[in-house]
């Protein structure tokens, strides 16, 4: 078997970031407990080793119960201000890990609400990173379809901000429904460099082999739009948080493609890798 991997893949600088945030203060806060809201990434490799190192996550998303003195990071999905708000309102000191590409959306969406526009995000129902940004803009609404663009009721200017690790095509297919029914419609976008760095990447990929494996948390949405894309380029795709769960029948194939969503570490990667040489 020949293993190539993809020339863009794994951790992003957002991510990358927000890790080495969370990691500082699980370690530099001796007798201050240490919190994170919710999962800094969305990765069980990287949770596991937070915890190893004494960050625990904050039972409560709305950051409420965080004891007095103790230091919260807010995960790169960035929150709602109502959270921040109840943080710094406990006592709690807050670490801000948010991507910066997701700030950016925050403080646009916001903006563009205080201007009286009806604000819509496409992306996931349920995502953190999307209910935060809808929580910097009253009155906004998640899209995730054409379908629920069709159904968006506005009066006045409509403003449409991308969720960072949603697909062009997917967030190209509601803009063309949002402009048709809204023609004056305010396209801020939004999709993260990085997200089009790692599909292009797989794009280049997939035409130099016969199947791809994706490593990555089975939550992270950008690792699950990979394998969706590979899939659609007509490869075999298997979506694999470790290296252990790549199963045998990957070993039938001639050249196998190797590739990873944002939040996935390096060493995951490299055992991925080592296990597609032992097939």
């Amino acid at each position: 078997m020949t293993i190539i991997r993809a020339d863009t893949l794994g951790f992003c600088p957002g991510v990358r970031m927000a890790v080495r945030a969370a990691e500082d203060a699980a370690g530099g806060n001796p007798g201050s407990p240490v919190f994170i809201l919710g999962q800094i990434v969305h990765n069980p490799r990287v949770s596991a080793r937070l915890a190893e190192l004494g960050a625990r996550e904050l039972p409560s998303m709305d950051g409420t119960g965080a004891p007095s003195g103790s230091v919260v990071v807010i995960r790169s999905h960035g929150t709602t201000p109502a959270t921040l708000e109840n943080l710094r309102a406990s006592g709690a000191r807050v670490v801000d890990a948010t991507c910066p590409k997701v700030a950016a959306n925050q403080r646009a969406a916001a903006d563009y609400a205080r201007k009286g526009c009806t604000v819509v995000i496409a992306g996931d129902h349920g995502h953190g990173e999307t209910l935060g940004v809808a929580a910097h803009a009253p009155g906004s609404v998640i899209v995730s379809t054409p379908a629920e663009a069709a159904l968006v009721e506005a009066r006045g200017a409509v403003a449409l901000v991308a969720q960072t690790t949603m697909s062009e095509e997917e967030y190209e297919a509601i803009r063309a429904v949002l402009a048709a029914r809204f023609p004056e419609l305010i396209d801020r976008g939004g999709i993260c460099g990085a997200t089009r760095d790692r599909r292009a990447a797989l794009a280049r990929l997939c035409v130099r082999v016969d199947a791809i494996v994706v490593v990555g948390g089975r939550n992270s949405a950008n690792t699950r739009r990979l394998v969706e894309y590979a899939r659609s380029l007509g490869k075999p795709a298997w979506h694999v948080e470790s290296a252990d769960e790549i199963p045998a029948e990957v070993g039938r194939y001639g050249r196998v493609g190797l590739t990873a969503g944002a939040s996935t570490p390096d060493e995951v990667i490299d055992e991925a890798e080592r296990r597609l040489g032992e097939l």
